[in-house]
């Protein structure tokens, strides 16, 4: 996961992930999504972050996405990659993937053209599943101040149709929701920008995971 880029496809509504979570929270495998406080009658809610941070998209992953704010720390540059995902910001998952990964991942000497097929593989894969639920389980340092890993986990199901909207049928029928845990590699560039270098499908303690329950903290607008 966030190891690729996206074009322009909104993976999950917003009403859906916050549907999605509470479905599967009811069910012990899954985190209460954090909710927006109810607006005023003359205010539209502000769209919650896809990351799950609390806080309203246009303030959280939203600036980064603008380039109005840098993605200071491995978690940072993951939860804004994850909100690259479902708001379709190809821009910011091939600046954010380093060189290596597409090297490696491509079996090419050198990252040529590699960036776009990595965008065609991502567009796919975004027509036929939906992403939501993001939870980051733990951060670790690297070797030195230039790499970190961040581990976390989330939940994506198959689309009954390329592209097609996840209805609240779908969002309630738990069986068909995978959740997936992952650790990745992250490097800092010399600008400062972190970049996402590798990953490895991660086993953590189930005490670390979904499982617990939270109570649900209002969204700071």
């Amino acid at each position: 996961m966030f190891r690729a880029q996206i074009l322009p496809v909104r993976c999950v509504s917003r009403q859906s992930r916050q549907l999605v979570t509470q479905a599967v929270a009811s069910k012990g495998f899954g985190t209460k999504s954090k909710v927006a406080p109810k607006p005023k009658k003359d205010q539209t809610a502000p769209e919650p972050c896809p990351c799950d941070s609390g806080k309203a998209y246009k303030n959280c992953c939203g600036t980064v996405h603008r380039g109005e704010a840098v993605a200071s720390t491995p978690e940072a540059t993951l939860r804004a990659r994850f909100s690259a995902y479902v708001k379709g910001d190809a821009d910011y998952l091939v600046s954010t993937t380093h060189p290596d990964y597409h090297v490696n991942h491509y079996q090419v000497p050198t990252p040529g053209g590699a960036p776009e097929r990595l965008r065609e593989d991502v567009a796919g894969a975004c027509n036929k599943f939906a992403f939501t639920g993001l939870r980051i389980v733990g951060t670790e340092p690297g070797v030195n101040d230039y790499e970190g890993y961040v581990s976390f986990e989330y939940l994506s199901r198959k689309r009954s149709a390329p592209g097609a909207p996840v209805t609240e049928e779908e969002v309630r029928d738990t069986a068909a929701w995978s959740r997936t845990a992952e650790r990745c590699r992250f490097l800092r560039t010399s600008s400062g920008t972190w970049q996402f270098v590798d990953y490895q499908t991660a086993t953590f303690d189930s005490s670390m995971l979904g499982g617990l329950q939270q109570q649900p903290e209002p969204a700071a607008a």
